[in-house]
């Protein structure tokens, strides 16, 4: 059923998915601090769970698509 729903345009025109994540992201120190354990120390974030790598992962996803609307991801992101 989300299939057929997101095939729709809104009453104010199609949505875009990747504005509206670049405007809901907001910077989360404990992301950046797990994104900075990935980088220095693999093999204790590789025995992570898989929850914590994917909410890692989503978060990266949604801060990049925050840069690329122009948003200063490195202090806040406003």
């Amino acid at each position: 059923m989300n299939d057929s729903l997101g095939r729709y345009n809104h009453l104010n025109g199609k949505r875009d998915k990747d504005r509206n994540r670049a405007e809901a992201w907001v910077r989360d120190e404990a992301m950046e601090r797990l994104a900075a354990l990935r980088d220095s120390n693999p093999e204790m974030y590789d025995r992570m769970g898989p929850t914590v790598r994917l909410s890692l992962g989503h978060y990266e996803i949604d801060k990049k698509i925050a840069a690329q609307y122009g948003r200063d991801v490195s202090k806040g992101g406003k």
